[in-house]
């Protein structure tokens, strides 16, 4: 493990931890098998000053000896809809369950499979309704449509649209599914204004960049506020994709799409200053990441950046990422009345470069 170290040229610190870290497993479940990954991270509530990097670098030790058995692979958002949904009665629970498996492309109809994080948008949202109804009723069945009418007007908003769309998905896709007779939301509406977007203040965005406190995230700003990049395409952010001799930077987007970003001189000096300030902390991190933390620089599955660390950037600077990136877009639009020029430079649809346009150019009012 030493020896493993100072070929990444981890400091004396993080040397110390790891092979207290190995020591503490080989001392417990032996050398004589490969070691679960589970067991190192149910060490981590056990053990002072046993962080999750610490863990990582046990981990990717073990690996690269064959001494490692991983975890199977899941989603974060997996893991939460079925600790979710197994916290219901089980006569809820079968029938949560039934609809996640529909929704995953697994029911007795053929459907594209949906993606994890959307169907933990929908549990989200109608959460707090299922569980009040879940000590009411003994099945799904016998919510009513009053019921449902009353559970989204306790909301208001985007919340109350959102739960609406929920609530469609579980009792739509049962009632095709034969689990349930009928289907109470088809006769519930709920209508959501779109607002336009706005533009912050001057004093929210004077010094913006400098005000981040580290290489990291004045990075992640200037992409945000400069490029108009969204979380999960700052995520996505990969070092074989950049090219410093040309000046670009290609983005993975959805379903193997991919946008390509045209370097400014600022945007360069920060990820020239970034790789710096990577390159020092961890020399040897075999993740493919542009933007790592500790946590990910050694770790086996080599994760993308948390997008939990993207917003806690912006605020601590008094900001919403998604608010930074509006902004951008909208200030482009004031410039230009042409939606091809806005989904070339920022990568958004048709429809989103109309809605800004819409919102940069107002259409007068006329009297009569």
């Amino acid at each position: 493990m030493r020896a493993f170290a100072r070929e990444r040229r981890w400091d004396h610190t993080t040397t110390t931890l790891s092979v207290r870290t190995l020591t503490v497993l080989l001392r417990w479940i032996g050398a004589e098998m490969p070691i679960r990954e589970a067991d190192i991270r149910a060490l981590r509530p056990l053990r002072r000053n046993l962080d999750k990097g610490t863990g990582n670098r046990a981990i990717a030790f073990l690996a690269a000896h064959d001494l490692l058995v991983p975890d199977p692979t899941t989603t974060a958002s997996e893991l939460w809809v079925t600790t979710h949904v197994d916290q219901y009665p089980d006569h809820f629970a079968t029938e949560i369950h039934a609809w996640v498996q529909a929704m995953r492309g697994q029911g007795r109809r053929r459907r594209k499979p949906r993606s994890w994080k959307l169907i933990r948008n929908h549990l989200y949202a109608v959460r707090p309704l299922l569980n009040t109804w879940s000590t009411r009723h003994r099945s799904l069945r016998d919510v009513t449509e009053d019921q449902i009418l009353d559970g989204v007007r306790q909301v208001t908003g985007s919340a109350s649209y959102h739960r609406l769309l929920g609530l469609r998905s579980i009792f739509g896709i049962l009632k095709a599914e034969r689990i349930l007779p009928s289907d109470p939301t088809r006769a519930v509406t709920n209508s959501r204004a779109v607002p336009l977007p706005t533009p912050l203040r001057d004093d929210q965005l004077r010094g913006l960049i400098e005000r981040a406190e580290d290489p990291r995230a004045q990075l992640i700003v200037a992409l945000v506020a400069v490029h108009a990049l969204n979380v999960e395409e700052i995520r996505s952010l990969r070092m074989d994709l950049l090219d410093n001799h040309a000046g670009t930077l290609t983005v993975v987007r959805p379903r193997g799409r991919t946008r390509i970003l045209y370097l400014d001189d600022l945007t360069q000096t920060l990820i020239g200053r970034w790789l710096r300030h990577r390159h020092a902390m961890w020399p040897a991190s075999p993740n493919p990441h542009l933007l790592i933390s500790s946590y990910g620089a050694h770790a086996a599955n080599t994760p993308p950046q948390a997008a939990l660390t993207i917003t806690t950037t912006f605020r601590r600077l008094g900001l919403q990422s998604h608010r930074v990136r509006s902004d951008r877009i909208l200030h482009e639009a004031t410039t230009t009345e042409d939606p091809i020029l806005l989904i070339r430079l920022f990568g958004i649809t048709v429809p989103t470069a109309m809605h800004y346009l819409h919102a940069a150019h107002p259409a007068p009012i006329v009297r009569r």
